[in-house]
């Protein structure tokens, strides 16, 4: 016995033809939003990191704090350069994350030399 009639299945049909295109495209919209995110994340990242090494080798003898506030600049000023703004903390929340990722990184290549 056939629950759903004729009729019943070719509303159903025209419903899905209607708004499955529309869900599909808003559902992809935000997965390629996500995306540019996740990717929008890493570039910052990636230039903070660039912002430690630089101030490392630009100003060795000045003392940590000092380097903290050069490389929020220098990254704050990179990113503005390249039409992008990043408040003061969030600056500081990746440069000290770059920071400590490139020191672990350091110390794991140090420990892969000192035990083959």
């Amino acid at each position: 016995m056939n629950v759903l009639g004729g009729e019943s299945v070719e509303i159903l049909k025209d419903i899905l033809i209607l708004f499955l295109p529309a869900f599909l495209s808003v559902l992809a919209g935000k997965l390629l939003r996500e995306k540019e995110k996740a990717e929008r994340f890493y570039k910052a990242l990636a230039l903070a990191e660039e912002a430690v090494l630089f101030v490392e080798d630009a100003f060795p003898g000045v003392p940590g704090a000092e380097k903290l506030k050069k490389a929020i600049e220098y990254l704050k000023g990179v990113l503005a350069k390249a039409g992008a703004s990043i408040t003061d903390t969030e600056a500081e929340a990746k440069v000290r994350a770059a920071y400590q990722r490139l020191q672990q990184e350091a110390l794991q290549r140090i420990l892969r030399k000192l035990l083959p």
